[in-house]
């Protein structure tokens, strides 16, 4: 595993790393590594690199200043095409809730700014993203401690089909998925077999003219997704929930449509924004720390 620290690069951080048994400057593949025993980095943006499959994968790692080490979640955070993780970062809330909350957040990078999120065409057809993902649990375990209870998946538009691929193949390894303007893939429906039931908080504007809230073609990807609603239902027919949700309007652009009574006691939620439109919704950051599964 090659890990690369921008920042802070004191000589504690290094030795904490060393200690841990990450070689700094190694080029062993981080599939195949597994530390065990979890060493704190100092608050702050971490820039990391590591080894997948024998491609050099990149991150930025947010270690909150408000420290609860023992329960804090890992949000990993997914950008949208064409976007960054940087990017990302600075044009969330993300950061600045986990300051306060204490959540570590993972903004992973895409290879070309894209995911391959499994669900059309991609000029990243042979990244294995999944594969990515695990490998940046199993880095993130050993450089410090979390809940592995509360593992979060959140992404935006290719990012959202990202996370939805992920709930369907890696539902052991998190608790909750996060999609934003990026509904499940009508591909990738049928052969979703999640290993367990997935807590799924799904947003969509009404007024999205990238990733349309009815579903149907992206322009432009070859992928075709189902609509919001549908997404949502699909979610909750593979948690095995009741199939008759509950509406509610907490205030007059939003309308929340909630499955429950969901084996593992999840829940599926539709969050539906009248008027909004193909872009991070607005204090993402705080929505998803008031969803978060609990401690």
């Amino acid at each position: 595993m090659r890990i690369h620290l921008a920042r802070p690069a004191t000589s504690l951080v290094l030795g904490a790393l060393l200690v841990a048994g990450l070689q700094f400057g190694a080029s062993a593949d981080a599939s195949q590594v597994r530390t065990t025993t979890p060493r704190m980095l100092a608050p702050g943006d971490h820039s990391l690199s590591l080894k997948v499959n024998g491609m050099t994968r990149t991150l930025i790692l947010h270690i909150p200043s408000n420290d609860t080490a023992v329960h804090r979640p890992l949000l990993l955070v997914y950008h949208g095409a064409t976007d960054t993780a940087q990017g990302t970062e600075h044009t969330t809330d993300f950061t600045q809730v986990a300051d306060r909350t204490g959540e570590v957040v993972a903004y992973l990078q895409g290879v070309n700014d894209h995911w391959n999120e499994q669900a059309g065409q991609s000029d990243n057809a042979a990244v294995n993203d999944v594969a990515y993902t695990n490998a940046v649990i199993r880095m993130i375990e050993g450089l410090l401690p979390f809940d592995h209870k509360r593992i979060v998946a959140v992404g935006f538009s290719n990012g959202a089909l990202m996370v939805q691929d992920l709930g369907c193949k890696i539902a052991g390894q998190l608790a909750l998925i996060v999609p934003v303007e990026g509904e499940m893939a009508a591909a990738s429906s049928p052969g979703c077999h999640p290993s367990r039931p997935i807590r799924v908080y799904e947003i969509h504007g009404t007024a999205d003219t990238e990733i349309y809230y009815n579903g149907g073609p992206i322009g432009g990807h070859g992928t075709v997704v189902l609509s919001a609603p549908k997404s949502v239902a699909r979610w909750a027919q593979l948690d095995h929930c009741s199939m008759t949700p509950r509406t509610v309007n907490p205030s007059s652009s939003v309308r929340l449509t909630t499955y429950s009574k969901c084996r593992g006691k999840v829940t599926a939620v539709l969050r539906t924004l009248y008027g909004g439109v193909h872009q991070w919704t607005s204090g993402i950051g705080e929505i998803v720390d008031g969803v978060l599964p609990p401690a």
